[in-house]
């Protein structure tokens, strides 16, 4: 049976190298750690491996044939833009072994010398959304938990450190391919990995409902969920994220109501502002009205924009002031700043619709 190596739990990796190939658990942690911290696999380098060839020629050449975990995501281009305030944003494009390309981000934290890694899940995305740049992709394919894993790795190696946190924002709906996403939050957090914190951990969705029904069940307990909700008007929020026409905001409202959260912790409502379309006192008062009751933080994320609307971003005052309405109407608020633009690596921006082919995959 082959396997993608970097898609793998410890326990899992180990399992599968003991039925295909055998040898001690030792041999099987080495590889893990090796995977994990240079991004890529060599046993032929590896001092127990190296053994392990010695009496058993051909152990190694059989690895090889059986497992693609050199089919890793490779840095082919990168951007990037530095500002006084928030540091340098980095946009990596990355090449995946079938010739597709996906982006990710490295985003600097305000105080602090690590950088999040925001993550691609899949070439392109199905969801439509009228202010989302990748959207004009299309779906083209999904991504295995191994090509997830591997963004983060290529990542980590440019920088030279490994990951603090990971956010599932970029290219791709996350729970439009959830036993991938899943998988990799699996391999995020495994001990013997990169052993990343739940808390460090975040994945975004446009309101999968009947994903986020299966949130539990899923192994994403504990890990940070954000929602893009744009706007708490059906009419305006089908026009924009074609998602709300399967179940409107009152199944995803139910939906978010059940998903398990830890004391003290929040789901996270992104609201992507365009001025003059979702920020009026209509959108307003209805964006309190349906926040009320649930254990959420409103992200207010200036819009960043996209070749394909005219929309402009809102200025810096227009956001303070819709700040100021909703936390008046009760709602609790933070701004999100947008870092990346300049290159088109901030929210919404990622993705390069000539790359889509004339027939999707996949």
């Amino acid at each position: 049976m082959r396997a993608d190596l970097a898609g793998l739990t410890a326990h899992e990796l180990s399992a599968w190298l003991a039925a295909e190939v055998g040898h001690a658990p030792r041999f099987h942690r080495a590889l893990f750690t090796q995977i994990m911290t240079i991004g890529r696999w060599d046993p032929s380098v590896l001092p127990l491996w190296r053994e392990a060839e010695s009496t058993r020629p051909g152990v190694i050449a059989r690895l090889e044939t059986l497992a693609t975990a050199q089919q890793m995501p490779r840095i082919v281009h990168r951007l990037a833009v530095t500002d006084r305030a928030h540091g340098s944003t980095v946009k990596m494009s990355l090449g995946l072994a079938d010739g597709h390309r996906v982006e990710s981000v490295l985003i600097p934290m305000h105080g602090s010398r690590h950088r999040t890694i925001c993550v691609s899940s899949q070439v392109g995305c199905a969801m439509g959304c009228g202010f989302c740049h990748t959207a004009s992709m299309g779906l083209i394919r999904q991504l295995a938990a191994h090509e997830i894993i591997g963004q983060v790795l290529a990542l980590a190696d440019a920088i030279g450190q490994p990951p603090r946190s990971v956010v599932f924002m970029g290219m791709g709906e996350p729970l439009d391919n959830p036993a991938a996403v899943a998988q990799a939050v699996r391999v995020l957090r495994d001990p013997a990995g990169l052993c990343l914190a739940s808390r460090h951990i975040t994945v975004s969705t446009v309101g999968r409902v009947e994903a986020l029904r299966r949130w539990a069940e899923l192994g994403l307990s504990g890990v940070n969920l954000a929602v893009s909700l744009f706007a708490a008007d059906d009419d305006l929020r089908n026009e924009l994220m074609p998602v709300n026409r399967r179940g409107g905001l009152a199944a995803l409202r139910a939906a978010l109501g059940q998903v398990p959260l830890k004391r003290g912790r929040h789901i996270l409502l992104s609201v992507v502002v365009i001025p003059g379309v979702n920020d009026g006192a209509r959108e307003v008062a209805a964006l309190a009205t349906w926040v009320a009751g649930l254990p959420v933080l409103v992200n207010l994320i200036p819009y960043n924009p996209i070749p394909s609307r005219s929309w402009r971003a809102p200025t810096s005052d227009e956001i303070a002031a819709l700040r100021t309405r909703l936390e008046r109407l009760g709602v609790a608020v933070r701004l999100r700043a947008t870092k990346g633009d300049a290159v088109m690596a901030a929210c919404g921006q990622l993705g390069d619709p000539r790359l889509r082919p004339q027939r999707s995959v996949g």
